[in-house]
């Protein structure tokens, strides 16, 4: 990024709820032993962000709850929406400010496409002319 003047963005499943909103459950006992919710998981997700990136979901939606992107298919955990936010836009500054070429405006899930675990997210982008 910093080599070429280039915003940059990573995406997909990443594997980690990192915030409270982000766990259907949060606060269980057991989620301190669970893959993808463990305090040392989420403490390295949150220094990560914390050198210059931004997570664009909760970026645009500081306070949304309830928008997961995985739910135990075995559990059988979609219907009552007991999910996890697993899947992420992780970008960086430049996709938040009215000066850039390129501005992420929207960022949400598609929760009814069923065929997975996890279902589709989306990052909408303004790309303005040159």
């Amino acid at each position: 990024q910093k080599d070429r003047s280039l915003p940059v963005m990573w995406l997909g499943d990443l594997n980690i709820a990192h915030r409270a909103y982000d766990i259907w459950n949060d606060g269980a006992k057991h989620l301190d032993k669970q893959a993808g919710v463990t305090p040392q998981e989420r403490e390295s997700f949150t220094e990560q962000l914390e050198i210059g990136f931004f997570d664009a979901f909760r970026k645009l939606h500081p306070d949304a709850k309830g928008h997961y992107s995985y739910w135990s298919q075995r559990a059988g955990n979609r219907e009552p929406n007991k999910g996890l936010r697993l899947d992420y836009f992780v970008c960086s500054p430049e996709f938040f400010s009215e000066d850039s070429q390129v501005i992420a405006r929207d960022s949400y899930m598609i929760d009814d496409i069923i065929g997975s675990d996890h279902c589709p997210v989306v990052l909408e982008l303004e790309i303005k002319p040159k």
